[in-house]
């Protein structure tokens, strides 16, 4: 008896089926299968073909177009009747969920970078830093607004103001932190974030409610949170079509498949701008109720999980 199968799926499969017929008695006929490359099939950072050796730089600024809302400050200037008046009121805090430089437009604190680590990362930007990343407070507020780390990079958290704080982190996918932060503590508290996430994580003080900052745990070097100026760089980037996402905390993805091509040994501009209404819009959702894909993943991680369908 002959068996004849004109299709196979995979190594795993062929292995399967050779042992069912096997025990059957047939006598499975080898097919042989040409895969034929097609011309014109991108590959994503040209990170599936040879291994890439030359790299680029991505510059360029984001903008602001038109006149965003007016924020009112978060604390005023000797209100006494905030919490810890006496620090967190001896002079203004301000609203910096969206700071647009007046002289260019310039929209700061906007988030651009590789959607997923490339099949090539530049040999000097491969290791994760020793350095700590300094994550202070002072004034009460956090400064940075937004930082930048590398995956498993130590994050040391400290604090200038002569009272305690509370720094509580809420990541999609690692470890959340939530632990008191004493005064005047220029020691720090270290923590790191074991998995890259999928968008900024948001940082609170659970003490000082207005107190609010973001952190980007990637594991790869490709980030850029923008200056003042609304200006970015990202050196290093192998050459190819890459995509990028560009967040800020007002709207939430301002982009999610922006495509850029690098050039070897080219600095790439690439300006970005967006409508004043568009930027101060907040559709993300919040930290109190997150996104269906982002419980379901804990729910998958936790080992059970029960759909509803909804209408």
């Amino acid at each position: 008896m002959n068996c004849r199968f004109d299709f196979v799926r995979s190594a795993s499969l062929v292995a399967g089926l050779a042992a069912v017929l096997a025990a059957a008695g047939c006598e499975p006929q080898v097919v042989s299968v040409t895969v034929k490359h097609i011309e014109g099939a991108a590959t994503e950072g040209a990170a599936a073909g040879a291994a890439v050796t030359e790299f680029g730089n991505l510059n360029g600024t984001i903008l602001c177009e038109g006149t965003p809302p007016a924020a009112p400050n978060l604390v005023e200037k000797n209100d006494a009747g905030a919490r810890d008046a006496s620090v967190c009121a001896a002079e203004t805090v301000p609203d910096e969920s969206l700071l647009v430089n007046p002289a260019n437009k310039g929209v700061a604190n906007v988030v651009i970078y590789l959607a997923k680590s490339p099949g090539t990362i530049k040999p000097e930007l491969l290791a994760i830093p020793t350095e700590p990343v300094i994550f202070d407070q002072k004034g009460c507020r956090f400064h940075p607004h937004v930082i930048k780390l590398r995956v498993n990079q130590t994050l040391l958290i400290k604090s200038d103001d002569p009272i305690a704080h509370n720094t509580h982190t809420y990541p999609g996918r690692s470890k959340s932190f939530n632990g008191a932060i004493n005064a005047n503590d220029r020691g720090g508290v270290k923590i790191q974030y074991d998995k890259t996430e999928a968008q900024p994580v948001e940082v609170k003080c659970d003490l000082h409610t207005w107190m609010k900052a973001y952190h980007v745990p990637l594991d790869h070097p490709y980030v850029a949170i923008t200056d003042a100026d609304g200006k970015f760089s990202i050196p290093g980037l192998p050459v190819g079509k890459h995509q990028f996402k560009v967040w800020h905390e007002k709207r939430g993805f301002l982009e999610t498949k922006l495509q850029i091509e690098i050039k070897a040994n080219a600095d790439v501009t690439h300006d970005l701008s967006y409508g004043a209404d568009k930027l101060a819009s907040v559709t993300q959702p919040s930290r109190e109720e997150p996104s269906r894909m982002v419980t379901y993943q804990r729910l998958l991680r936790g080992g059970s999980l029960s759909l509803t369908t909804e209408n």
